[in-house]
Parts: structure tokens; C-alpha cells; sequence
């Protein structure tokens, strides 16, 4: 039965391609857990409204063993799982990003590969189409370089690369069509924005009337943030390859992404930003820089926890103050694949008690500074 329900069967006609992306997926050891950080871009190749009926994941280790599955479905009231994907209709010869929705497993599953099964129906006919063998073969970065935090202090990730995070949830599909193909990856898919919390533990200083507000980031002053002017230090040895350092900050109105790129400027999403290349295939991106606070230029080479900038409020800051922050394959946004990332000899703080770890993953919501 549960062989039947797992079936790797596949309809003889294709009104479908199924894509993944990007091409290599690294399965990501977290704390507790494994990430799986991925997307698939469902093209349609026929003039059908479909909808997707099933999607399932089938889990093997070494052996093709079954270790587990997960799947969604229209099942529910009110609100089955699969309207957790959000859009899951296809129209005609359209394309449908959907993000992978069976993102994390404990930390001990032996994954070898997962086997994915989409199920679609025909909103006219109700007919129905199998594709039951999309496999997916994760791998595991090993990371060269050792990371140092580039803030000090106690500090938290605003946003990380959670399943919920907006660096986590741009369509590739979208992106690429929107900026005419400038970008080739998610460069943000690992992005996490750093944010520097006060001896009050707030991100910035309030009155007592101001914190009765201070929920759905409602401000007035960005400056206010402890993280504003904040000194941005090396994570690691390394040579500057790329600096912008003129850009002004964006305190009055947000950046004008649609502006920007029709002026090909789609870079400027970083605002003032160092690249360091710490070896031919890892590099730091360092975004949302203060203007004229960069300390380094192209060609000069940095040591572990130099000073090089300010944070400030360039490019897409747009929401808070904060250093953003990514780990790509090479120096260039537009074209270089992520990385998964870690950092050396982090106190992670949970309530009232600290622990330290040699190397931690860090994401959304976690709090932590240099051990």
C-alpha cells in the first residue's frame, strides 16, 4: 500500500517540465535539524488549467531504504496544507515557482536522496497526471574559510534564510523576468541581516511611550537603531575585490528597484557594499553600508576583524537598520552561485543561558555574540 501511495509512476503525456533550483542543493546542518533550502519551477507545456492535486517526498538513505515521507494535499477544512504554498494553479504555458515545502528533517536522518511525487488535475476534464521521480540529491557544503561575526556586541538575525524570510522567498522565475535576466540565482537564498541589540536588548532606544508602539517596526528615525553607524569588521583574511562606497543613504525615501533597473542599476539593491575574497570559490558580501565610511579600496588586503565600514542605509535597507550579509561562490551578485554559511566561536544565547559552539549555522531569531 504505502509503495502504491509512494509510486514513482509518470504520465505518458508531458503537460509539464519540472525544474530545480539552483543545480547543486546543500543540505544544511542546523542546531537541531537539517535545512533544505531549494525551489522548483513548474513550466507548463500545454494549454491546461491545472491544479496541483498532491505533492509528496519519499526520504532513502544509502541504501534506497525508505527512512520517511511528508506530503500535502487538499485535505482540511477551511485550510488544507496545500494552500500553504500559496499559488498552486498553472495556467496554460506559464511558469509556477513553488519553494520547497518539506524544508526540514531531524538532525540524525541518514538523507541520501528524496524522491518527489506532483500530482496534477485538469481544472476543465478532472483529468489527472503523475510525475512520481523527481529526485533530488543533496550535498554538503565544506566550508574553507573560518568565519568571525562581522558586529560586535550582542546581536540577533532579523531576518535570516528561513522558509518564512523574505531572502528566502523570491521567485526565480519572477526575478528573472522582471530584471530581463540580470540576475541568474537568488543570491539572498543564504542572506541574513544582522542587527545590533542595546544593554536594554532592544534593536533602538525609546522612550516609554514609544515602546507601547514598537511592534511591526512602526519608526520614524532609523538613526535611532543601535546598528545605525555600527563598525563592520573582516570576517575573515581576505582581498577586496569589490568596494561602492558613494551611494546615499536612503533615510527619507526607499530605494526604487523598477527605477534602478530600468537605468540598469540592479546593483544598487546593496546599497555602499564590500566584496572580500577569502579563496577562489568563497567570498563575503557585506551590504548596506554607510556612505564614505569604507576604510579599504580594490586590491588591499584585510585581516580577521579589521575594521572596514559602517552600517548604514543604502540600497534596500528599506525596513530597519542592519548589515546584510551573504557568502557566494564568487564576487558578483548577479552571476556568482550561494553558499551556505557558518561562523567560528559563537556564544548563542537562549534566555537567561549562553552556550558556546566552535561552528554554528546562526538564522532568524537567534541572538548571539563573539565567545
Amino acid at each position: 500500500m504505502l509503495e502504491d501511495f509512494l509510486s514513482s509512476h509518470s504520465s505518458q503525456e508531458k503537460i509539464v517540465e519540472i525544474l530545480i533550483e539552483p543545480e547543486i542543493i546543500h543540505l544544511v546542518e542546523e542546531k537541531d535539524s537539517l535545512f533544505l533550502n531549494f525551489d522548483f519551477m513548474i513550466q507548463g507545456l500545454a494549454e491546461r488549467n491545472l491544479i496541483i492535486r498532491f505533492i509528496k517526498v519519499a526520504v532513502y538513505d544509502k541504501q534506497d531504504k525508505l527512512i520517511t515521507f511528508k506530503h500535502l494535499n487538499h485535505n482540511g477544512v477551511g485550510n488544507p496544507s496545500m494552500h500553504t504554498l500559496g499559488e498552486y494553479t498553472l495556467e496554460g504555458k506559464k511558469t509556477l515557482d513553488v519553494f520547497n515545502p518539506f524544508y526540514r528533517f531531524p538532525k540524525d536522518t541518514p538523507i541520501e536522496y528524496l524522491r518527489y511525487m506532483f500530482t496534477f488535475i485538469d481544472q476543465n476534464s478532472e483529468e489527472e497526471f503523475y510525475y512520481g521521480n523527481v529526485i533530488v540529491k543533496p550535498v554538503r557544503y565544506e566550508q574553507k574559510v573560518k568565519l568571525s561575526l562581522p558586529l560586535r556586541g550582542k546581536l540577533v538575525i532579523l531576518d535570516g534564510f528561513d522558509f518564512y524570510s523574505h531572502h528566502r522567498r523570491i521567485a526565480i522565475s519572477l526575478l528573472r523576468e522582471f530584471t530581463k535576466g540580470a540576475f541568474k540565482t537568488n543570491f539572498n537564498r543564504y542572506g541574513m541581516d544582522f542587527s545590533v541589540l542595546g544593554e536594554d536588548n532592544n534593536l533602538r532606544s525609546m522612550t516609554e511611550d514609544e515602546k507601547d508602539n514598537n511592534y511591526d517596526f512602526h519608526f520614524t528615525d532609523i538613526k535611532k537603531f543601535y546598528t545605525h553607524e555600527a563598525i563592520v569588521y573582516a570576517p575573515a583574511p581576505g582581498e577586496i575585490v569589490e568596494v561602492v562606497d558613494d551611494l546615499e543613504d536612503l533615510y527619507d525615501e526607499p530605494f526604487d528597484f523598477t527605477t534602478a533597473m530600468g537605468e540598469k542599476r540592479v546593483k544598487e539593491v546593496a546599497g555602499n557594499y564590500i566584496v572580500i575574497k577569502h579563496n577562489e570559490r568563497e567570498y563575503s558580501h557585506l551590504y548596506h553600508l554607510l556612505k564614505g565610511s569604507c576604510k579599504v579600496k580594490v586590491g588591499d588586503h584585510v585581516k580577521r576583524e579589521q575594521e572596514i565600514a559602517k552600517v548604514g542605509f543604502s540600497g534596500a535597507s528599506n525596513v530597519y537598520s542592519h548589515l546584510h550579509y551573504q557568502f557566494l561562490n564568487g564576487s558578483d551578485m548577479l552571476t556568482a552561485k550561494e553558499l551556505p554559511v557558518k561562523f567560528s566561536n559563537v556564544l548563542l544565547w537562549q534566555g537567561s543561558e549562553k552556550k558556546l559552539y566552535e561552528e554554528l549555522v546562526i538564522n532568524t531569531g537567534d541572538i548571539f555574540q563573539n565567545g
